[in-house]
């Protein structure tokens, strides 16, 4: 027997719950929000203390001590889980009967409960009464709730580019880094497209900012729709978008770049056309190690980057791979 068990205060209060019941009503309003009582041997019948039923909106007077009364208020995925609980519970005492549940209030909004329960056995081991607490758990997951809603926006804002809705530069650093691991590992392509709108600066200065902000937006969506799902778009700057493109050498890089100018150039803007010039680069597995993949990405993104200045240095809207830049300087 434990000290616990053996306490003198805790022998006198069950003695004054047992002599009291005022002491009982006081512990169950106080510290719960209902308790209940079911009659598994009339399976029908079960107490239900007032203080549930004003939870759910209604006046205790309203209801009868049935099962059906909360069973024809539980949400019927959360009444699966409590009935195969029960029945759990029932052929195993060890096995708890305790769930976070969904009732419908009467006005109509969701009520959400913890529900506990003690199975009271005869001298056989038979449970002939199922004793149970409700606890209020409403406020707690409306928290939870608005907290992963909250969660959500701060993920979005830590990611997504608020104009144009593709990734933000912060993100495209970390993937860009992941997937040059991943390469490395598996001795797999990797290439990375640099797109930039040519003549940027006299769009906003003969149409101004706001249809400045329609072309990077349509620009950005046309590119999307070219992209393959596997691709990682985002806005890095600017009038300036970078394409990660993973298990794609550089053949296919060119293909891909090829077909991002096109789309844009042919896709009509209002009464102003617009075109984009596009830098590549693709990783080379020479001298390449994992433990120096920032430098690495460095390196790849200049290089991405150099092309693009030669192809904007040689007539814009055209697309200029690294290794054919290195090759014509």
């Amino acid at each position: 027997m434990s000290q616990d068990d053996d306490h003198y205060l805790k022998r006198e209060l069950y003695e004054l719950i047992r002599k009291n019941p005022a002491i009982f009503d006081f512990l169950q309003a106080g510290s719960l929000d209902g308790v209940w009582y079911w009659d598994l041997e009339s399976i029908d019948n079960e107490w239900m203390s007032p203080r549930f039923w004003e939870l759910m909106g209604y006046d205790p007077a309203e209801k009868k001590h049935l099962a059906s009364e909360w069973q024809d208020l539980i949400h019927q995925d959360d009444l699966k889980l409590t009935l195969e609980n029960f029945k759990l519970h029932c052929e195993n005492p060890d096995h708890p009967y305790d769930q976070l549940v969904r009732y419908r209030h009467k006005d109509g909004s969701t009520v959400w409960v913890r529900c506990r329960g003690l199975a009271i056995r005869d001298d056989t081991g038979k449970p002939i009464r199922l004793l149970g607490a409700h606890n209020d758990f409403t406020a707690f997951k409306t928290t939870e709730q608005e907290l992963i809603s909250r969660n959500k926006e701060l993920r979005e804002l830590a990611y997504y580019d608020h104009l144009t809705s593709v990734y933000n530069r912060h993100f495209f650093q970390l993937q860009f880094e992941l997937q040059t691991r991943i390469a490395l590992r598996h001795k797999s392509p990797l290439s990375i497209l640099i797109i930039d709108v040519d003549h940027f600066k006299k769009i906003n200065d003969q149409f101004g900012h706001l249809i400045g902000d329609e072309v990077l937006k349509a620009v950005a969506s046309i590119v999307h729709e070219a992209a393959r799902d596997s691709d990682i778009l985002a806005r890095y700057g600017g009038d300036e978008f970078v394409l990660l493109l993973s298990n794609t050498d550089e053949a296919g890089s060119i293909t891909a770049a090829e077909r991002m100018r096109g789309a844009i150039e042919r896709n009509p803007m209002g009464n102003y056309s617009v075109t984009a010039s596009v830098g590549i680069a693709t990783l080379s597995f020479q001298s390449a190690s994992e433990e120096k993949v920032s430098d690495l990405c460095a390196a790849l993104f200049a290089y991405a980057d150099k092309a693009l200045y030669f192809a904007k240095g040689n007539g814009r809207n055209q697309i200029y791979h690294f290794s054919a830049v290195n090759n014509e300087t």
